[in-house]
């Protein structure tokens, strides 16, 4: 079997849909590991959204131009990571509140599906399209690395990662858009999709925050 039949046969809808509820699982139990283990910056990488949206994004990568498909497994793979996540935490002897498990359901059902319809419209034939598709991916990157920054800029807060977990997740968020764009006319669309993505996804943030005080 060649590698283009294996994306082709993964790009089935059932093929697709399974492989994202199972990369999703195994990604929320390694995100609850990994808090144990990663510490000082790298303990974002376990404690932040944006390499959880980064699974919905490579779910829907192998779903290239087939936007609707990706959309249902974006939204499985985040399911698995929330359920994972929240089973191997209990597991592991920390409490899962109910109210953290369903804001965070809330909000990969509208990221999930975002990312990995960015992720298959990557190949669109139509230059905005797959321009702002690009543009998409950095947007969560951009969001949270100017958290880390606001928060190590607090002298009365003691949370955060700190000034380069900060740095190294705002040069994430404007690489991959100029790396996943096909040509500088391209990277020209995609940095309006990234300003505005990271915008919206500042918004929600915002959100979420105010819903863990509720």
């Amino acid at each position: 079997m060649t590698g283009s039949d294996r994306v082709s046969r993964l790009s089935r809808p059932w093929s697709l849909c399974a492989l994202a509820l199972v990369v999703g699982l195994a990604g929320g139990a390694l995100t609850s590991f990994g808090q144990s283990v990663l510490t000082g910056g790298w303990h974002a990488l376990v404690n932040s959204a944006a390499p959880w949206v980064m699974v919905a994004f490579l779910v829907g990568s192998c779903a290239r131009g087939r936007w609707r498909g990706a959309v249902v497994a974006g939204l499985l793979s985040q399911a698995g990571l929330v359920a994972g996540y929240y089973v191997t935490s209990e597991l592991r002897g920390y409490a899962a509140g109910t109210t953290s498990v369903l804001i965070w359901i809330a909000a990969g059902t509208i990221a999930g599906p975002v990312y990995a319809a960015a992720g298959s419209l990557l190949a669109d034939g139509r230059r905005r399209i797959r321009a702002t598709a690009a543009g998409v991916t950095g947007s969560v990157w951009i969001m949270e690395g100017l958290n880390f920054l606001s928060l190590a800029s607090d002298a009365n807060s003691n949370s955060g990662p700190g000034r380069t977990a900060a740095w190294c997740y705002l040069l994430i968020g404007v690489l991959l858009p100029v790396a996943l764009a096909r040509s500088a006319r391209d990277r020209a669309y995609a940095l309006p999709a990234l300003l505005c993505g990271a915008a919206a996804a500042t918004a929600a943030a915002v959100l979420i925050n105010r819903a863990f005080l509720l």
